[in-house]
């Protein structure tokens, strides 16, 4: 069993046990994080839907960026992620959100590395983390950003267990 299927599996077993749910706004992984989150069985008691907010004009439309955010901080940076996240949440009505942006590559932009990738977690408790995977291509970046959400957020809910 792959560490993504894993993953998804135990968040949304975590996630229906707590009677609480989910949203992702996804720039970088690009409908790949909620891919792997409905991939598996019984996640519709769970996850809400997705925004994939690839373009800066998607993040202001759709997750409700202020785009002087963007001005400010630019596409790839822990504002954005963090005020992807909320937005997705407020937007949708969940109880938690998970966003990623980052460069998948090739090579750098604007200055930042290929594999630089900021992930978002909003909800009850906030969270936001900074992941530098290198230039590994695309797909593999993505698939390490998609890990890291997964991992995030079930770490947010394991630290901020009821139970």
């Amino acid at each position: 069993m792959s560490a993504i299927v894993r993953l998804a599996g135990d968040l949304i077993e975590n996630l229906s046990r707590r009677g609480e749910t989910l949203t992702c706004a996804e720039s970088l992984t690009g409908g790949a994080l909620a891919k792997s989150i409905t991939d598996v069985a019984g996640a519709s008691k769970v996850f809400l839907g997705s925004l994939v907010t690839y373009s800066n004009d998607s993040k202001v439309s759709l997750a409700g960026l202020d785009p002087i955010i963007i001005e400010r901080h630019g596409t790839v940076s822990s504002e954005v992620a963090v005020a992807m996240a909320e937005g997705a949440r407020k937007r949708i009505g969940s109880t938690w959100s998970i966003a990623t942006t980052g460069i998948a590559g090739p090579g750098p932009y604007k200055g930042m590395p290929a594999g630089l990738v900021w992930i978002a977690v909003a909800g009850p408790y906030k969270a936001f983390e900074k992941l530098e995977l290198g230039d590994l291509g695309r797909e593999q970046v993505r698939d390490g950003a998609v890990i890291g959400a997964l991992a995030l957020i079930t770490r947010i809910l394991r630290e901020h267990s009821s139970s």
